[in-house]
């Protein structure tokens, strides 16, 4: 879902900067001199048409700005070669807005009747497509390291290694948001385990959180900015797939930020596209 999600706000992106340099070069071709340009004999002409007849006047280099006319020809010209190219992609990204229609298994098997309910959609989904019922109840590789260290609870039950990691767990679970807790991510030859892994609500894209506990540890740091260039260098990249918080002894961390984490990556800013193709 994600991907198509992202390949409709591309489009709309694109419109956008089609008809603003539209508009722009529109605008600019109405303050330059008509006519067209023609060279010979080392020599370049005006060629306009008055009264329906062709006339080409030669731009004679004893004018003070036939330079500046020159160069403005060449812009009317390059101007009127780029529009109608930039009117007809701006109306081909309008086409494609609205006849891409959202694909979702699991909007589809909602339409249907009641005894094709049970049906498992997987295999209908789109690559790196996920469906969250499935993608809550799936078994996944998790770190079995230290399980003795698992002593702080979320609201919910949920067994953490920390309390600041409690409380992201418990506010991840007051907000109905599907999570998992210290996946398996495979970077290369390198397998590290995230904090946790926060299945977006709309588009359903899987986004890496990572709590920083000791940054008054330098080793601790290091490690950690390492860790980040390995996940930077396998497509992780932080305010996108893979956010962080973090915190010292003198400075703990809050629910302040806990929430505006939440709300930045998973409450706001991505509305369902194409509510009527759904």
């Amino acid at each position: 879902m994600y991907r198509q999600l992202l390949l409709l706000e591309l489009l709309e992106e694109e419109k956008k900067r089609y008809h603003n340099l539209i508009h722009c070069l529109e605008e600019r071709r109405s303050l330059l001199p008509q006519g067209s340009l023609a060279y010979r004999n080392g020599h370049y002409y005006r060629a306009v048409t008055y009264n329906g007849k062709r006339d080409q006047i030669i731009i004679s280099k004893k004018l003070p700005d036939h330079e500046t006319l020159i160069q403005q020809l060449k812009e009317r010209r390059h101007i009127s070669k780029a529009l109608p190219i930039l009117k007809r992609n701006m109306s081909s990204c309008e086409n494609a807005i609205n006849s891409l229609e959202l694909y979702d298994p699991k909007a589809l098997a909602a339409l249907l009747p009641k005894h094709y309910a049970g049906f498992q959609e997987k295999r209908l989904y789109l690559e790196e497509d996920v469906d969250p019922e499935l993608w809550k109840r799936e078994a996944y590789e998790k770190n079995s390291a230290f399980p003795e260290a698992l002593i702080h609870p979320s609201e919910g039950g949920l067994l953490t290694r920390s309390k600041s990691e409690a409380a992201i767990a418990t506010k991840l679970e007051q907000n109905a948001l599907l999570f998992r807790y210290e996946p398996a991510v495979h970077l290369g030859k390198k397998t590290c385990f995230p904090d946790f892994c926060v299945l977006h609500p709309i588009n359903r894209r899987q986004i890496y959180w990572e709590h920083l506990g000791k940054m008054d540890d330098l080793d601790y740091i290091l490690k950690n900015i390492k860790k980040l260039w390995d996940y930077a260098e396998h497509g992780y990249q932080l305010g996108d797939n893979l956010i962080i918080t973090w915190e010292t002894k003198a400075r703990p961390l809050t629910y302040g930020e806990i929430n505006d984490r939440i709300r930045t990556y998973f409450l706001t800013g991505e509305k369902p596209y194409g509510q009527k193709n759904m």
